[in-house]
C-alpha cells in the first residue's frame, strides 16, 4: 500500500497555519506605529514652530486659488463687452470683488508666518490692490483701472510657478 504524503499532516504543515494570524498581528503593530509616529511628528511641528506659525496645506491653497482665478475670468468675462457697465454689471463686480477679499483673508491673515515663503512675501500687497479695486468699482462713477492691476499682481506672482 503507497501511502501518499500530500494527505498527510505533518508538524510544519501546523506550523504554517499559525502564520497567517502572526501575520495579522505584525501588521496591526505596524499599523499602530506608524498612527503614533504621525502623531509625534504632529505635536514635534507644535514645538518647533513659533506659536503665530500658520501651516498652509497644498490641497488649500490650490483650492482658494483655483476660486481666486474663476472669480478674475467672471470679472473679465463682465467686462469684456464694449458698452457702458451697467449698475447691474457694476454691482457684480463688487460682489465677485468681495469674495475675492474674502477668500485672500481666509487664506492668511495680516502678518502671520507660514510655511509659504511666497504668500508670505506677496499677500499683503494683494490684499491692499483687493481693497484699491474694490473701492474703485464701487465708487461713482466706478474706475475699473485697479482691476488691471489686480490682474497684473495675480500674473506678478503666478508667472513662474505652478500652484
Amino acid at each position: 500500500m503507497n501511502r501518499h504524503y500530500s494527505t498527510r499532516t505533518r508538524p510544519s504543515e501546523l506550523s504554517l497555519s499559525i502564520i497567517p494570524g502572526s501575520r495579522v498581528i505584525q501588521l496591526l503593530i505596524l499599523t499602530l506605529l506608524c498612527a503614533v509616529l504621525l502623531f509625534g511628528c504632529t505635536q514635534i511641528r507644535k514645538a518647533t514652530y513659533p506659536k503665530d506659525f500658520v501651516y498652509l496645506e497644498q490641497t488649500k491653497i490650490s483650492s482658494k486659488m483655483a476660486l481666486m482665478s474663476f472669480y478674475m475670468r467672471q470679472i473679465d468675462e463682465t467686462l469684456l463687452d464694449d458698452s457702458a457697465i451697467s449698475s447691474e454689471q457694476q454691482r457684480k463686480i463688487v460682489s465677485i470683488l468681495s469674495k475675492i477679499d474674502a477668500n485672500a483673508n481666509s487664506l492668511i491673515a495680516d502678518g502671520v508666518q507660514t510655511n509659504h515663503l511666497v504668500i508670505d512675501d506677496h499677500i499683503d500687497q494683494f490684499k491692499t490692490d483687493v481693497t484699491v479695486a474694490l473701492r474703485d468699482a464701487s465708487a461713482s462713477p466706478p474706475n475699473y483701472f485697479a482691476l488691471g492691476r489686480l490682474s497684473g499682481s495675480c500674473l506678478a506672482c503666478h508667472q513662474y510657478r505652478k500652484f
